[in-house]
């Protein structure tokens, strides 16, 4: 699974190059696309990454016109995060470009296996998020 995703993040950063956009541009983008208007918070908590993190890629994605920052009107603290015009063009390619990713790892696949892979990962991600808290209530636990 490392390896898949090593390769994954290889072959977006290309992809994201060849539509003119920062490399790291892709998970990032398609979330917000999906989200928009979320707070950088609950983008550092959705991605599992801490917030300079997140706001050096929010940062990269604003320099290249594919967001917006502001101040959450409720809570001065909060920064929210919205996609531009310019992103939500770019939806057709993005997709295209994950639908080839798709092809490209099930290649030779049959149909039945294609519907149980993805119903495995889809379950192993469930499980994941699901055991996450005992992955990270443990340690916080150590440091009490």
């Amino acid at each position: 699974m490392g390896m898949i995703h090593r390769f994954a993040r290889r072959y977006f950063a290309a992809e994201m190059k060849r539509l003119g956009l920062p490399a790291t541009a892709f998970p990032l983008i398609w979330w917000l696309l999906r989200r928009d208007d979320i707070s950088q918070d609950e983008l550092s908590g959705d991605f599992l990454v801490d917030k300079g993190t997140t706001a050096r890629k929010v940062a990269k994605l604003e320099e290249a016109g594919l967001v917006e920052r502001s101040v959450d009107q409720e809570d001065r603290r909060i920064k929210r995060v919205r996609v531009t015009d310019k992103a939500r063009q770019l939806v057709p390619d993005i997709r295209a470009v994950m639908r080839e990713w798709n092809e490209k790892l099930l290649d030779g696949f049959s149909e039945e296996e294609k519907e149980q892979a993805l119903a495995l990962l889809e379950r192993m991600a469930e499980n994941a998020r699901a055991h996450w808290e005992d992955v990270v209530e443990p340690r916080s636990r150590k440091r009490r």
